[in-house]
């Protein structure tokens, strides 16, 4: 199996596989369960079945084990036979898996030439824009820095309604190119909760990733600034 990355750190359980397989080849590593086999029945594209199975292959050689994903109303993944939190990601042909046992995980996957400088205002803030716009040579990939450290945290929060360019900021300093690390903030009803993360490049790939307590708008005002 093509598993580019596997890492066990204070952030989770991290796993990164590139799907190369044709879909008779999935089918067959997935081993899957009655629920899901009639679940992936419903499916009917190519490249969602491909998707679909890596996701639960994947899974399966991180957790050592065979696990059963299911989902919230919202549409957040959780498991139902392992006592762990769960994060899904996937582009092209890759998939990303977070997990973490005890705290909220966030984890996006962007192919790091999607060109997003046209959609960029819908979802950075002024102060965003600029900053981006000072990368002279490399403005679409700090754009998709931003993207990507946004959609992370988007799959730590319960609720709805989130509007990227206000409720989520993302703060690059100059060290963050080199350290991989870089800090969030999600406001909502006048508290916010800052949120550390982690980026690694890789094939052609922007990874994003980092974990928090759950963040939902009946709790924020308790974990702010924790």
């Amino acid at each position: 199996m093509p598993l580019l990355l596997q890492q066990h750190t204070d952030q989770g359980i991290l796993g990164l596989w590139q799907i190369t397989e044709e879909l008779d080849e999935l089918e067959n590593l997935a081993q899957l369960s009655l629920s899901d086999a009639m679940a992936y029945s419903s499916l009917s594209a190519e490249k969602r079945k491909k998707e679909w199975l890596a996701t639960r292959v994947l899974l399966n050689e991180l957790a050592q084990k065979s696990c059963l994903i299911k989902y919230h109303e919202n549409g957040r993944p959780y498991l139902d036979s392992l006592d762990f939190n769960l994060s899904i990601s996937h582009t092209q042909s890759f998939v990303a898996i977070l997990m973490h046992p005890t705290l909220t995980p966030g984890i996006d996957i962007e192919q790091s030439n999607r060109e997003i400088v046209k959609v960029a205002p819908r979802f950075l803030s002024a102060r965003e824009l600029a900053w981006c716009s000072r990368e002279k040579g490399s403005q679409n990939r700090a754009l998709m820095l931003h993207w990507c450290a946004k959609e992370a945290i988007f799959k730590m929060i319960k609720s709805g309604n989130i509007e990227f360019s206000t409720d989520i900021a993302i703060y690059l300093d100059g060290t963050t190119l080199e350290s991989g690390q870089m800090r969030g903030v999600f406001t909502q009803n006048q508290t916010s909760k800052t949120i550390s993360l982690e980026y690694l490049e890789i094939e052609k790939l922007i990874l994003v990733w980092g974990i928090t307590n759950e963040l939902n708008k009946d709790n924020l005002s308790k974990i702010a600034f924790e």
